[in-house]
C-alpha cells in the first residue's frame, strides 16, 4: 500500500467530501456512536493509546479498497477487517438497535480491536476492545 498525505490531496474537507461513498475513498474515522459505557479509552494504558493513535494516523492514509483488502479468512494482514455477527453484540442495547449496517472489526494490534460500521466514507467506531473480548 502506497503512503498518502491526505490534506495534500484533498485540501477541501467540506461536510459534502464525508459525505462520498465508493471503495477509493479515503477512510475517516468517527467517535460519535463511541458506547463508552461498554469501554472508554480511559481504561486503557498509554502504550495502548499510543497504539490506538498510529491505528488512527493509518486509517486516514487508507482507502475503503485498502481496508477490505486486510480481510479473509485466513491470511489476515494489518487491519484485518473482520464481519462481525451482530449476535456477538447482544449485551449492547446500541448495537442490538442499529439495522441495516455490517458491523466489522478493525485489529490495532494482536489484542486490541475496536468494532463499528460503515456509511460512506466513515468509520463509525462504536465499541473499544482492549482485550479482544468481543469475539472470544
Amino acid at each position: 500500500m502506497e503512503k498518502r498525505n491526505f490534506q495534500s490531496k484533498h485540501p477541501d474537507t467540506g461536510k459534502e467530501f464525508f459525505k462520498q461513498s465508493g471503495n477509493n475513498q479515503f477512510v475517516f474515522l468517527s467517535i460519535k456512536h463511541l458506547q463508552s459505557n461498554f469501554e472508554c479509552f480511559s481504561d486503557w494504558t498509554k502504550q495502548e493509546l499510543a497504539k490506538f493513535w498510529n491505528f488512527n494516523k493509518r486509517l486516514h492514509q487508507m482507502t475503503w479498497n485498502d481496508i477490505y483488502e486486510t480481510g479473509g479468512k485466513k491470511d489476515k494482514t494489518g487491519l484485518a477487517y473482520t464481519i462481525i455477527p451482530k449476535e456477538k453484540y447482544r449485551s449492547i442495547p446500541f448495537i442490538s438497535a442499529l439495522n441495516d449496517v455490517t458491523l466489522f472489526e478493525l485489529r490495532i494490534d494482536d489484542k486490541l480491536r475496536v468494532h463499528g460500521y460503515r456509511s460512506n466514507s466513515i468509520f463509525y467506531m462504536c465499541l473499544l476492545d482492549r482485550e479482544h473480548k468481543i469475539c472470544k
